[in-house]
C-alpha cells in the first residue's frame, strides 16, 4: 500500500471496498492530510465529520470545504454533493482509512495491545523495557506518553489517548525508524469509539477488570463489552488473560470455545491456569516472582512492594514466552527496571517513614495498594485521596469505605474536582464511612499533604503515607482550568531543608 510520504495516494486507494460507485471525477483526487478537526483542514485534506459526545463535526462541513478540503466523509446523510460522502458507521472505518493512508504500518511490526481496568500503563511500559533489554527496537503508546526507545514522541496535547488518525501516524513514525515491536495501551474509551480499528493485533493482553468509567459506559456490562472488543472484534492472534476476575475468567472460556484458530492463555495466582504465579517478599519489601507454565519455571525479582504491579509484569513476561522469546539472560536485570511514574512511586521521608504516590483511582486499586502497604511494612498507614469530578459517582462511597477500613489515619481531599462542587464530592465519599469524626477533611490537596507530613514528622513511630488518585498527573483540573500540580513535587517541596 502506498503512503502519503512515499507515493501519491488517491481517494480511490483509501476508499476501495468501502464506498461503491465512487464518482469518476473524484477517484484520482490526491490526498495529503486526514483530520477530524476542521481547524487542521487544508488543501488536499479529507475531513471526517463525526458526531461526538460534546460536538458534532457535521456542523463544520462548510468551514472545511471553504478551507480547501478535497473530500468530506460524514456519518450523517445530507443532500447529494460530489465532495461530501455519507458512510454509515464511519467511526468504525476511520482507523482503516488512516491505516491505508500511512501505508498499513502495524503490518510491518509485531504488535501487543494491552487493556484492563488497572495495570495497562505499567504492562505497556514494562513490556517495552523488557523488549529493549533483549536488544530489540521497541516503542509504546500509552496514556502517560508515547515513546520510541525511551525517547518521547510528540503527541497532540489535548488528547490522552490518540484518535485513529494520530494513532496510525505514531505507528508510521515508529515503522519509519525501523521499530520491530510496538506496545499500545487500549483504553475502554478507545475501544468503544473504534479508535484501534485498522491495527493488526498480534497479541492482546487483559491485566485486570473491575469497576471504572461508569460515568461514560453507564453500567458495568457496557464497560465489559468495550474491553471485549479487543479480543473479539480486533481478532488478535494470541490472547493473554488474567483470570483472577470474573470477566477475565468468562472471556477465557468463551474464547477457548471459539472455532477460530487463535491461541488463548490464562494467567492466575489463585487457580490452575496456563501460567501460574506466586509472590514472596525479600527483607527490603521487593517482590520475588515464581512463574510456572508449559514454557518452564521462571524466577525474577522486581523492585516494588506492589503485587498488582508485579502481576502486570507477569502478563508482559507471559506474552513474550508465548512468542517463543528466551528471557533467562535478562531476568537478573528485572530488579533494576523502573516502574512508570506515579505507580506506587516511593519517596523516602526519613529512616523510619515512607511515602508512596499511586494512581489508584478505583475501589479495587485503592484497596490493593493499602493492603500491599499493610503487608509490606510495620507502622501506621496514612491515606490521602479524593475522587475526580464529572466522573463515576458510584465509586466514591466505596472508596471512602475502603480507605477508612484499611488506613489508620485518613485525610479526604480534592482530586480533580473539574466542574463539580468540592464538598459535594467529599460528602459522597463519606456516605459509607462509619467514624466521620476521625476523618480529616482538607480540601486543598497541597495543605492535606503538608498536614500529613507534619504529623508523621512529629510521631516517633514508623509511618507509611499513601497519596492516591493522581499518580503521574501534572495538574489539577478545577472549573475548566488545569493548574500545575504533581503529588511527588509537592511532597519533595515539604521535605526540602529550610
Amino acid at each position: 500500500m502506498k503512503s502519503f510520504e512515499t507515493n501519491k495516494i488517491f481517494l480511490e486507494d483509501l476508499l476501495e471496498g468501502i464506498v461503491k460507485d465512487l464518482d469518476s471525477s473524484i477517484r484520482k483526487l490526491p490526498i495529503s492530510n486526514l483530520t477530524v478537526d476542521s481547524r487542521e483542514v487544508n488543501k488536499g485534506s479529507i475531513f471526517f465529520a463525526l458526531e461526538g459526545n460534546s460536538q458534532d463535526g457535521n456542523y463544520f462541513i462548510d468551514e472545511a470545504l471553504s478551507k480547501g478540503a478535497s473530500i468530506i466523509l460524514s456519518d450523517k446523510l445530507r443532500n447529494k454533493e460530489k465532495n461530501v460522502i455519507f458512510i454509515p458507521n464511519l467511526k468504525k472505518i476511520v482507523g482503516k482509512i488512516s491505516s491505508r493512508f500511512y501505508g498499513d504500518p502495524s503490518k510491518e511490526m509485531e504488535t501487543f495491545l494491552v487493556t484492563g481496568t488497572n495495570g495497562k500503563t505499567t504492562c505497556v511500559e514494562m513490556l517495552s523495557k523488557i523488549i529493549k533489554l533483549l536488544g530489540k527496537k521497541s516503542g509504546y503508546i500509552s496514556t502517560i506518553g508515547n515513546s520510541l526507545e525511551e525517547e518521547n514522541l510528540k503527541k497532540k496535547e489535548n488528547l490522552t489517548t490518540p484518535d485513529s488518525i494520530e494513532l496510525q501516524r505514531l505507528l508510521f513514525e515508529m515503522r519509519k525508524k525501523d521499530t520491530e515491536i510496538v506496545v499500545v495501551e487500549a483504553s475502554s474509551h478507545g475501544l468503544h469509539q473504534s479508535r484501534l480499528q485498522g491495527i493488526k493485533v498480534d497479541t492482546a493482553i487483559l491485566t485486570s477488570f473491575s469497576q471504572d468509567h461508569l460515568d461514560y459506559h453507564k453500567n458495568i456490562d457496557n464497560y465489559a463489552k468495550a474491553k471485549k472488543r479487543l479480543f473479539i472484534d480486533l481478532k488478535p492472534n494470541v490472547s493473554i488473560l488474567n483470570i483472577d476476575n470474573k470477566f477475565g475468567s468468562a472471556l477465557y472460556k468463551e474464547l477457548k470455545l471459539k472455532k477460530e484458530r487463535r491461541k488463548v492463555f490464562s494467567l492466575s495466582n489463585k487457580e490452575a491456569a496456563d501460567f501460574e504465579y506466586t509472590f514472596s517478599r525479600d527483607s527490603e519489601g521487593s517482590i520475588l516472582v515464581n512463574l510456572s507454565s508449559s514454557f518452564g519455571s521462571h524466577y525474577f525479582t522486581l523492585n516494588t512492594v506492589s503485587s498488582a504491579l508485579a502481576s502486570n509484569v507477569v502478563c508482559a513476561v507471559a506474552s513474550l514466552l508465548v512468542k517463543g522469546i528466551e528471557l533467562s539472560e535478562v531476568y537478573p536485570l528485572f530488579k533494576d527496571l523502573k516502574f512508570p511514574k506515579g505507580r506506587m512511586e516511593l519517596i523516602s521521608i526519613n529512616s523510619k517513614d515512607k511515602c508512596f504516590v499511586d494512581y489508584a483511582h478505583t475501589p479495587e486499586a485503592l484497596e490493593k495498594s493499602l493492603l500491599e502497604l499493610r503487608e509490606a511494612f510495620n507502622g501506621n498507614i496514612w491515606c490521602i485521596f479524593g475522587c475526580g469530578g464529572n466522573r463515576d459517582k458510584s465509586k466514591r462511597p466505596l472508596m471512602g469505605k475502603i480507605a477508612e477500613k484499611l488506613s489508620d489515619n485518613l485525610v479526604i481531599t480534592n482530586d480533580n474536582p473539574r466542574n463539580e462542587e468540592e464538598m459535594e464530592i467529599i460528602n459522597q465519599i463519606m456516605l459509607e464511612t462509619k467514624n466521620n469524626s476521625s476523618i480529616k477533611i482538607i480540601k486543598d490537596r497541597e495543605l492535606a499533604i503538608g498536614f500529613c507530613l507534619k504529623k508523621i514528622a512529629e510521631d516517633s513511630q514508623s509511618n507509611i503515607l499513601l497519596i492516591a488518585g493522581k499518580g503521574h498527573e501534572q495538574y489539577q483540573e478545577v472549573q475548566g482550568k488545569k493548574i500545575p500540580f504533581r503529588d511527588v513535587d509537592i511532597v519533595n517541596s515539604f521535605l526540602k531543608p529550610i
